[in-house]
């Protein structure tokens, strides 16, 4: 039989597959909404649900490989094995590669030189525990009994006393299943673009992508560097020139070995060279090695994760030992991996690929540091169905434990939860001087966990519950040189709603939480060192409310917290140990994003609302005066009616703020009985904001792929279906639209 007869023969048996009740989509939806329920229950805030639905893709992604057993003698399609997780590696194509560039000779080239293969790691000391928060592990086999005890903890996960509302497994903390990236999931998204970063674009003449940390570039699907627009449509990658008199599309980059599942995430542009961001779904089929039909226990032989079973004309049973010996077993198995393609794009009309590397797991984002790129991917990381003796072996590792450039994670770079857990976050580095070499990668085993990057450390941080009790638990990573190792651990109270409420200067940390134990919800301010050592606190904060947006600026820190007024908050950090509020300004409605406006004034959007009902009245923006961080005041505010949601709100790069420009641009959508969508750009002008352009946008996009974009006296608004560009200089008149 072919390997074309064979796949069609699995291809049509998979049709008679009995999916476990629990895979069931129904089954699945009843545990996110339970959880779902539970975590409600204590907590109010209905906008930190956006993590749901990704948390369903990871659940129903995770069982994506398929066991067919096939008879030595007649090659039928005899039995099959119920769903498990396998990750191992499919042999995937990467994509070809092009001329390479000269390295350049920096600390980080010089760092991936050392590399002794492109999978392996570079690090010039061993990898360091994060306290006891997480610890690196000696071998494989202490990943392995890791895995195996995150199994029994959830075998108890719904059988634990659930009467305080709170769902917990045998170590007493949350799986947490519902968050998203931004903060407690969902929570506002305040850009940090620093106003030296403002200034700075000023200068160069275009406008840039909004940071979360100044010098800390971020990919983006809508890129530009003063004469080119880039974007992104799924596979591919579209050049314009907006030099000449019309836009012009001059160059293209189609992904190579492209399947109906690749697509391209995001990019970056530094001078002639393009990085993307890829992710892919490969899938292959493979051979079942007969070591595999060892188990240790007979309850593995069973119903486990691996069994084999054949039909007998009424249903399944599991094969006999001695019967395996006159069958074929073979794999399909998908994996989901992430690719870092650079391109040299000095002839924009015919980009080279230089190089590229992989890791195995979901895109979850990624930072740029001068030449270097920092990539997150998420992936699920299972105990295998092997016995422990042949699974920590180092050829039986690429099965289980997650791949970077084919490459399993060495045991030294696998960093141990001390709360158990499956999520796995894999880090690793790459120099645009060797593009298809890592300098270093790190695999951090977890529950759930969110990520901030500062200039040179990357903190993760994630709630972790006792009884009622919320704590957020933060550890620390130094970034050098695309070197990755741990420094310290720490625990606050309460939860971090926003992305922008952690925030480290000078190399110490500030963190901001809402604590929801008790019978009111109360907010604190906590400030540690450099080792994330407690130094000053600030706690029983406007209770009864909980913070939105936060930003920080020098020793001062702003805040919005929320109940049906919004309370504007400052406090100095001059005293490390003495933080105190210098001032409260109470306004009706509450915002969502913040953003420094000069030196001296803060800009906020979010909503307006009925201060007695709650009920929201449309967008608004405020202006407020921060030039006395000790008598607040407002400027001036505008409610733009009818409006009921925008991208800005919850995703920092949809919005432009630039003051020196004096430019405020962002989507907007009315869910009105004729849903309409636009684009708005306004100006803070005499005390008053001015809307001075808005185009209607979202007829085949999602809105959050629209970006405003200023080069020159030149305005843009660009997705990656069309770009309309407009005369700054005569009152903003449309010019042209490209279609792409």
């Amino acid at each position: 039989m072919t390997e074309q007869e064979i796949l069609e023969k699995i291809k049509n048996s998979a049709h008679d597959i009995e999916i476990p009740d629990r895979l069931e989509p129904e089954a699945i939806k009843e545990r996110l909404e339970e959880i779902k329920r539970r975590q409600q229950a204590k907590r109010t805030k209905t906008r930190r649900i956006g993590g749901i639905t990704a948390a369903a893709a990871c659940l129903m992604l995770a069982y994506t490989a398929h066991v067919f057993v096939f008879s030595s003698n007649e090659r039928q399609a005899d039995g099959y094995a119920n769903e498990t997780m396998v990750n191992k590696d499919n042999n995937g194509n990467m994509a070809q590669q092009g001329e390479n560039a000269q390295p350049v000779e920096s600390d980080a080239t010089v760092a991936a030189e050392a590399a002794e293969t492109a999978g392996s790691a570079f690090s010039s000391e061993p990898k360091r525990d994060a306290g006891d928060l997480y610890t690196v592990a000696k071998d494989y086999g202490e990943v392995y009994d890791a895995l195996n005890e995150f199994e029994i903890d959830q075998k108890y996960y719904y059988t634990e006393d659930v009467s305080d509302g709170v769902t917990r497994d045998t170590g007493g903390s949350v799986v947490d299943l519902i968050k998203s990236e931004s903060g407690a999931g969902g929570a506002a998204a305040s850009t940090k673009q620093s106003l030296e970063t403002a200034e700075d674009s000023a200068e160069e003449g275009y406008s840039t992508t909004n940071l979360q940390t100044e010098g800390v570039d971020e990919s983006d699907i809508i890129k530009n560097d003063g004469t080119y627009i880039y974007t992104v449509d799924g596979e591919q990658v579209n050049i314009v020139d907006i030099s000449a008199e019309a836009m012009k599309v001059v160059g293209t980059i189609v992904l190579e070995y492209q399947t109906a599942a690749d697509r391209i995430q995001e990019m970056y542009i530094d001078g002639d060279t393009l990085n993307l961001i890829v992710e892919r779904e490969e899938t292959s089929l493979s051979k079942k090695d007969d070591e595999q039909d060892e188990y240790e226990t007979p309850e593995q032989m069973g119903t486990g994760a691996g069994s084999i079973y054949k039909s007998n004309g009424n249903g399944l049973l599991p094969l006999e030992k001695e019967e395996k010996a006159d069958y074929d077993v073979f794999f399909t198995e998908t994996q989901t991996v992430t690719e870092v393609l650079t391109y040299d794009i000095a002839d924009r009309s015919a980009p080279k690929l230089r190089g590229s590397v992989k890791q195995q797991g979901y895109y979850k984002t990624s930072r740029k540091m001068g030449e270097i790129v920092y990539l997150f991917t998420s992936t699920m990381v299972s105990r295998p169905a092997m016995q422990r003796s042949a699974a920590i072996e180092e050829k039986s590792a690429g099965g289980w434990i997650p791949l970077v450039n084919d490459e399993p994670v060495a045991a030294d770079c696998i960093y141990l939860p001390r709360e158990t857990g499956d999520q796995g976050l894999l880090v690793s580095s790459v120099s645009i001087g060797q593009p298809d070499r890592m300098i270093d990668h790190t695999l951090i085993l977890s529950s759930y966990a969110n990520t901030y990057v500062s200039s040179d450390a990357l903190y993760l941080y994630y709630e972790s519950y006792e009884s009622t009790t919320c704590n957020t638990q933060i550890a620390k990573f130094s970034l050098k040189n695309g070197q990755m190792n741990a420094v310290g651990a720490a625990s606050v109270k309460g939860a971090v709603n926003d992305t922008f409420a952690i925030h480290e200067s000078d190399g110490k940390l500030r963190v901001l939480t809402t604590d929801y134990a008790g019978v009111e919800e109360s907010n604190a301010l906590y400030l540690l060192d450099e080792n994330l050592s407690l130094t000053g606190k600030l706690e029983g904060i406007a209770k009864g409310e909980e913070i939105y947006a936060a930003r920080y600026l020098g020793s001062m820190v702003y805040f919005v917290t929320y109940r049906n007024t919004d309370p504007l908050f400052a406090v100095d950090l001059t005293d490390e140990t003495n933080p105190v509020i210098r001032s409260e300004l109470k306004i009706t409605g509450f915002s969502e994003y913040l953003h420094f406006w000069g030196e001296d004034k803060l800009l906020g959007i979010g909503y307006e609302t009925d201060p007695d009902s709650g009920s929201r009245k449309g967008i608004k923006i405020s202006m407020f005066d921060i030039s006395n961080p000790s008598e607040l005041t407002t400027l001036g505010s505008c409610v733009i009616a009818e409006v009921d949601y925008s991208p800005a709100l919850y995703n920092y790069k949809c919005v432009l703020v630039d003051a020196q420009e004096n430019l405020i641009g962002l989507a907007m959508e009315n869910y009105g009985e004729k849903r309409r969508s636009y684009y708005s750009v306004f100006q803070w002008k005499d005390g008053k904001f001015h809307e001075i352009m808005t185009e209607a946008v979202g007829e085949n996009r999602k809105l959050d792929e629209y970006r405003g974009i200023y080069i020159g006296q030149q305005f843009f608004i660009a997705s990656p279906d069309e770009i309309i560009s407009y005369d700054r200089a005569d009152s903003y008149r449309m010019k042209e639209k490209l279609a792409l």
